[in-house]
């Protein structure tokens, strides 16, 4: 497939996404979208994507054929279009034909995560908020935290609350995520197998400073006589009030901040380093490099999309594994080709590794609770 056809496809398909298409526009996308649903069921393990592509062409309409051999004669072959085919209908359209994903070789019950997390008291008391009812559960300090009818956690402030140091933790686990509004008014969204800790006198705290492990979304209530810091394993963020993401994973090499808007300063033993909206800051070995970033493959999951944006399969893996709860082993010499595109994260999980399969980087099969991902001889 040519840039130039793989260009008119995506903007054929946000057009679509838009509600900007013209009918006969929405009839094409609607054949693509079928023929391949049926394809990648009825192809089973098949190496050659060409292969895919002629089986779409057979199985479209008749008076669609030649108006897609005149646009397209060589349709599936490209990865990207695929990703962001899928991107469109976000695989839970309540229409969608019930295929069997190629990848699933023994039916086993894999679930997408989940809203909840557990909330650890100062005095060490677990509370799984999950199951709790809604309302006021707990007073630390003066500070009433509450359990709302969305699900999310509040921290509110009483007139007479002291300055008492209680911290509290907020962690959820692999395939769980969670929304809670600080003391301070500042709202955190915690993605899988992640952890916040906090005071509850961060409403009046001198410096409002939290510690992360694993990735957030911040958005700080300003307050410039009150600088908000986050700590994780290798460098702090200095902000006033702004909104940005961070992902701080004890397993990765690396860590990232994402800066969305306002300004934050991100600092190591080694360097300090400013980020303006739009940009990132990477960390290694305590060193910091700022580039442009991607915010919406950096922010996807906060809004229940997994975002790829030229990334290998090895980082795409490890973003299910995080949130299915499974285990990722590779064979052979996995190949480093980019992919690009979004998938709904309340996909099924076999949806999602038959897209993935279908790019024809690798192969993929599940057994039990472990993905294998196999390199394509």
């Amino acid at each position: 497939m040519t840039e130039d056809q793989t260009k008119y496809a995506k903007e054929l398909l946000n057009r679509y996404n838009a509600g900007n298409c013209t009918p006969e526009e929405k009839i094409r996308i609607d054949a693509w979208f079928n023929a391949y649903v049926n394809t990648i069921a009825d192809v089973e393990h098949s190496e050659n994507m060409e292969l895919i592509g002629q089986e779409i062409w057979a199985k479209l309409p008749a008076t669609e054929v030649s108006v897609k051999r005149k646009l397209w004669p060589r349709f599936a072959a490209a990865a990207a279009v695929i990703l962001v085919l899928f991107s469109l209908f976000k695989l839970y359209e309540p229409n969608l034909p019930q295929k069997q994903p190629l990848v699933q070789n023994k039916k086993e019950q894999i679930t997408p995560g989940t809203y909840g997390a557990t909330l650890t008291l100062a005095n060490g008391k677990q509370i799984r908020l999950s199951q709790l009812k809604n309302g006021v559960f707990a007073e630390e300090a003066g500070v009433k935290i509450t359990k709302t009818a969305k699900g999310e956690l509040v921290y509110e402030v009483k007139d007479e609350a002291d300055n008492t140091l209680k911290t509290n933790t907020l962690s959820t686990a692999k395939g769980e995520t969670f929304k809670v509004e600080l003391p301070d008014g500042s709202s955190v969204w915690l993605n899988a197998a992640s952890s916040l800790t906090y005071t509850t006198n961060l409403a009046t705290a001198e410096i409002r400073k939290v510690k992360l492990n694993g990735e957030a979304y911040f958005k700080v209530a300003h307050d410039s006589g009150h600088p908000f810091v986050v700590t994780t394993r290798g460098h702090d963020i200095k902000v006033l009030g702004t909104e940005f993401n961070v992902s701080s994973y004890e397993n990765d090499d690396e860590e990232i901040t994402t800066l969305v808007q306002g300004k934050i300063s991100m600092n190591t033993n080694r360097e300090k380093v400013i980020l303006a909206p739009g940009e990132k800051g990477t960390v290694r070995n305590g060193n910091i490099e700022k580039a442009a970033a991607n915010i919406e493959a950096a922010t996807g999951w906060k809004n229940n999309e997994f975002v790829f944006a030229s990334q290998d399969i090895r980082y795409i893996m490890k973003l299910i594994a995080r949130w299915y709860d499974v285990n990722i082993t590779y064979e052979g010499e996995i190949p480093s080709e980019k992919i690009s595109g979004s998938i709904s994260r309340f996909a099924d999980i076999h949806s999602v590794l038959t897209i993935l399969q279908a790019t024809g980087t690798v192969k993929i099969k599940t057994a039990g609770n472990r993905v294998v991902v196999s390199a394509i001889q």
